[in-house]
């Protein structure tokens, strides 16, 4: 698990020596006219570089089809990245010291016959830099050309033999694969010419401060651990929800993908996996690999009857999101008028194994939700019996209310927190109880930026560390609970149900929390 902190007199002690210094690497970024590239990579390492974690050698190389030179990659990389970086603005006189390592060439991704060329190219690049030649590619195109992509990279001679003194990594963006069968065909292809520890299936929100100190929470406290089970938790709820439309023209991919493939598939089922898993034998990439899969091949439907008992999906409807208007998704960019896409998911869920054996973990994810926010809450048993009423005022006005359950909240953003809420004896006389809240909240206790979840997960695959990355046999887990959802909606020709923008979803997810005696929390409570 990467630590990104700068080594300084005051935190070097806390530092593992086991940590080993980054590789110095060529990144090439193919699709890197796109926008994952302006916004998120090339930021997350400019903040590396300035923290000491990429060498000066180390070249950073743009790889699309459009005509460009090196000087206008690099002028519109400085427009795109200059406030969005930790540091705020960047002087020219850093920027023009960072620029040096970036270079743009011109390749048709799906083209073979370029490929050659390309490795020269590289090699020229390489050599000018004074750098090893440890290779970096990172996928941040449409998935169509993943496959394409690494077989035109074998063609052109550029994945390393395995007894080669140098590496090669690459990364995927998702989504991978769009149902179980393809998501299996595309690692078996990948496989044929790659080893599975050259493949990095990214899931940004893996890298996030938030995700990460859930293990840390769960297995280095030993007062939290033995209480997370079926004998003290009541149910868990994970929501990821967007106040977001489709912006930046996302339309055509949106409506291909949808809130099951683009978000709980992967996003949700990871944060599902870290809550729910085993403490693994040792901290390591592997271990902690296999006990996420047991968890996903433990999933099962929470209700005996049909799918549409326990997995709802949604589309949102025109409304107000953040006091302006939202239209509907059907009258976004690119949408079909016809388009039966889901926009939003509820699923009630079991793991069927010893330590949450009929606890329920409602998920739910949605755009154009009322905010923007990720948080996993855990929700506890009420006591056996209830001793003291419970008191909450407003202002002056108390007044009696029903016993109020502790909760354990991680809130993954905007926000990164840890939240817990248990009842103390309020003033006075009587025996009342009082809810109150122990809130840690990162940025309060550590007066820092925090890492971008891309800075560390970079700097993962450069040092070769896949613990916030997913395995195959993962992957595939997820697509086999999932893919028999998305074919009853499909098959059935299954109609979303409609919610207004600016609202928490539909009726009929609420409706199902009702029946079974439980109710969705407001985020950011």
């Amino acid at each position: 698990m990467s630590i990104i902190a700068p080594v300084t007199a005051s935190n070097v002690g806390s530092i593992p020596s086991s940590i080993p210094h980054p590789e110095s690497a060529t990144i090439s970024i193919f699709g890197a006219s796109g926008d994952l590239t302006a916004r998120k990579l090339l930021p997350a390492l400019f903040d590396l570089w300035s923290d000491g974690y990429l060498t000066d050698e180390a070249p950073i190389v743009g790889v699309a089809r459009r005509e460009k030179s090196d000087e206008s990659f690099r002028n519109e990389i400085y427009e795109a990245i200059n406030g969005n970086v930790r540091a705020g603005q960047v002087s020219q006189e850093k920027w023009g010291q960072f620029a040096k390592r970036l270079y743009y060439r011109q390749l048709d991704i799906a083209a073979p016959d370029g490929y050659p060329a390309f490795r020269q190219q590289l090699e020229a690049i390489e050599k000018q830099q004074g750098t090893e030649h440890n290779r970096v590619f990172y996928m941040a195109t449409s998935p169509d050309l993943f496959l394409p992509a690494v077989e035109n990279l074998g063609f052109g001679g550029l994945i390393p033999d395995r007894d080669a003194a140098h590496t090669m990594r690459v990364v995927f963006e998702k989504p991978f694969g769009r149902d179980l069968t393809s998501a299996q065909e595309l690692s078996g292809n990948l496989r044929r010419l790659l080893r599975e520890e050259q493949i990095y299936r990214i899931d940004h929100y893996l890298g996030k401060e938030t995700v990460q100190n859930i293990l840390l929470f769960r297995f280095g406290n030993s007062i939290f651990e033995p209480l997370l089970n079926r004998n003290h938790v009541d149910h868990v709820q994970i929501t990821v929800a967007e106040s977001q439309g489709l912006e930046r023209g996302r339309g055509g991919y949106y409506d291909h993908s949808g809130a099951m493939r683009d978000v709980l598939q992967n996003h949700v089922l990871q944060l599902l996996s870290l809550i729910a898993m085993e403490p693994p034998a040792q901290f390591n990439a592997r271990d902690l690999h296999d006990e996420k899969l047991k968890v996903l091949k433990a999933l099962a439907p929470g209700n005996k009857g049909d799918i549409s008992s326990w997995a709802i999906p949604g589309q949102y409807s025109a409304g107000l999101v953040d006091s302006q208007p939202a239209i509907s998704y059907l009258s976004e960019e690119r949408i079909p008028a016809d388009s039966r896409t889901e926009t939003y998911v509820a699923m009630k869920v079991l793991v069927d194994n010893w330590r949450w054996a009929g606890v329920p973990f409602y998920l739910r994810t949605g755009k154009r939700l009322p905010s923007r926010v990720s948080e996993i809450a855990i929700q506890f048993k009420q006591p056996p019996l209830n001793l003291f009423n419970t008191v909450e005022c407003e202002g002056d006005v108390c007044e009696l209310v029903g016993n109020r359950p502790n909760k354990l909240v991680f809130r993954i953003q905007p926000s990164e927190s840890i939240k817990l809420s248990f009842s103390t004896k309020r003033p006075g006389m009587q025996y009342q109880i009082h809810p109150v809240t122990m809130d840690f909240n990162y940025k309060e206790a550590f007066h820092q930026a925090l890492p971008e979840a891309y800075e560390r997960l970079l700097l993962d695959v450069l040092r070769g560390d896949s613990t916030l990355f997913m395995r195959s046999d993962e992957l595939e887990a997820a697509w086999q609970f999932v893919t028999p959802v998305l074919e009853y909606w499909e098959h059935n020709k299954v109609t979303p149900e409609p919610y207004r923008a600016g609202t928490w979803g539909p009726r009929v997810a609420d409706t199902m929390m009702i029946s079974d005696g439980r109710a969705w929390r407001t985020p950011l409570t």
